[in-house]
């Protein structure tokens, strides 16, 4: 057991480095196809085949709107992180003092203090939830820690200082904020890394026991391997053992991405649910690797508590159910402005979902924040083309196959219809139809703007509509978006956004999910 901690210590790192490259160079690859997607030609339609050139169906029916109800949901998934979080920290600082750290014994005290310390990543969970900052997620731990640190030290004896439990503390921690960093630090693969995480510790795995195998035979090389040795070198031979391993383990990988996307498409886990297991999961291994010192591969045990995560989320299932017939939102915007548009997703749209479900055209500005499992395995697979709307027919297909059921988290899911230039128009207007409410980003808007001016044009013939909510700065070309409006700019309710601070992201939800105007 001497450096079984330090290479599992290694083989995470590792996991976690690759799966970070990868998702960075996938992320690139997945906008190229999606922008040559996009711009692609329509397919050669014969007069059999062709179809309208837009499609409308029934509009929406009415729905409630209500902000009371969006801050229960809110708050009641919250309490849920929080509470599974406490069992995870309960049941970690039992399993430390019963199996680990056994002298001086079982005491009710210290199984409060080390739970306390235990449960931190609440903290991280609650980022999640929120779409905290990295930067604001690391402060909320360190603050978080820096309030144990004095019941600590009354808890302890004489001989631990302020430096040791700020050492402990610190050691505790550092991994498992690594690896969060590591994951989604940047926008660009957060929506990428953690679903590659698994295949990735499966592939480095593999190349462990590569190594593994090729340190046995360095003592009594067998021929085959001297031959190779004069044949390419021992780097070129060292590599080999790398990635030979990979020849079994890339059916694991592909098994292991297959079965996320189906569990994901399946409804067995929501995004949310999905990072907040991942990361308790690296919080309970980081925990085990100093233990197998002590206690050899027994360490492991404690990584039996991170059930309590699927059972948390199953046993909350009712109490987070939302209420029936939820509305939809469409989401539209000025494109190119990548980070504004995601700023608003995580400030705005993230709380939304707690009320009802949210509909786009899909653009590569928002991929960080709507790919997810199913998609990704799409464009792995190289079947990304079949999720375009090639032809306005396609678009009752597409609508169809829109998931408008709550997670058990009692979240909607973001739904994309991905076009071409011949086919968005008719894609919006379908989607129009069947929307209760709008958002639209009209920031840095100008006259120029061709596609938001359609889509101005549109929303003004929307009378169905029982929410029309539009951002505009000082940049905004009013005078050009009012006149597209026409008489249906007296029901829009306009958000300056000019010097966006976190009341204006508030006032953007509450314009929202203020009781909704009668259609005219």
């Amino acid at each position: 057991m001497g450096n079984l901690d330090g290479q599992l210590l290694f083989g995470l790192l590792v996991s976690l480095a690759v799966s970070a490259a990868a998702a960075w160079w996938l992320a690139g690859r997945y906008r190229k196809a999606m922008l040559r997607l996009m711009t692609a030609p329509p397919p050669r339609l014969d007069a059999t085949a062709a179809g309208p050139t837009t499609v409308l169906g029934a509009t929406a029916p009415r729905a409630r709107f209500d902000a009371t109800v969006n801050r229960r949901q809110n708050r009641r998934l919250a309490v849920v992180l929080v509470a599974v979080s406490i069992l995870l920290g309960l049941s970690t600082g039992a399993f430390e003092l019963l199996a680990v750290h056994t002298d001086p014994g079982f005491g009710l005290n210290r199984w409060l203090i080390l739970s306390a310390v235990y449960t931190w990543p609440v903290v991280p969970a609650l980022g999640l939830l929120w779409r905290w900052s990295v930067w604001r997620t690391v402060a909320g731990v360190a603050a978080y820690l820096l309030c144990l640190v004095p019941i600590i030290l009354l808890g302890s004896t004489a001989s631990q200082t302020l430096a040791m439990v700020t050492n402990w503390l610190a050691s505790t921690t550092a991994l498992p904020m690594f690896t969060l960093l590591g994951l989604a630090a940047s926008g660009r693969i957060r929506a990428i890394a953690p679903l590659l995480f698994p295949a990735a510790v499966v592939l480095v795995g593999a190349s462990l026991l590569g190594l593994g195998w090729a340190a046995t035979l360095v003592d009594a090389p067998p021929p085959t391997l001297l031959a190779l040795l004069d044949a390419i070198g021992a780097v070129p031979t060292l590599l080999v053992f790398i990635a030979a391993p990979w020849a079994i383990g890339i059916w694991p990988v592909v098994g292991v991405l297959r079965a996320l996307a189906g569990a994901y498409r399946r409804k067995r886990f929501s995004e949310l649910a999905y990072l907040f297991g991942l990361f308790w999961l690296v919080v309970l291994i980081a925990m085990a690797l100093p233990s197998t010192h002590a206690i050899g591969l027994g360490a492991f045990g404690i990584v039996a508590a991170w059930l309590w995560v699927p059972l948390g989320f199953a046993l909350a299932r009712g109490w987070l159910a939302p209420p029936p017939a939820p509305p939809t939102l469409l989401v539209l915007r000025v494109f190119r402005r990548d980070a504004a548009v995601e700023a608003l997703f995580d400030a705005v749209t993230e709380r939304w979902r707690a009320t009802g479900n949210t509909v786009l055209i899909a653009g590569t500005d928002l991929v960080s924040r709507t790919l997810d499992a199913d998609d990704l395995f799409a464009f792995l697979s190289r079947r990304l083309g079949e999720r375009f709307i090639q032809r306005p027919a396609d678009i009752p297909r597409r609508l169809a196959d829109f998931d408008l059921a709550p997670d058990h988290d009692g979240r909607y899911r973001i739904n994309e219809c991905y076009c071409g230039d011949a086919t968005w128009q008719g894609a919006l207007q379908a989607l129009l139809a069947h929307s209760n409410a709008v958002l639209m980003d009209l920031r840095d808007f100008r006259a120029e703007n061709g596609g938001c001016r359609f889509e101005l044009g549109e929303l003004s013939r929307a009378t169905h509509l029982q929410q029309v909510v539009i951002l505009f700065n000082a940049q905004t070309d009013r005078a050009t978006a009012s006149a597209d409006l026409g008489e249906a700019a007296a029901r829009v309710q306009w958000v300056d956004m000019s010097g966006r601070r976190a009341h204006t992201d508030r006032a953007v939800l509450s314009a929202l999910l203020s009781p909704a105007a009668t259609p005219g």
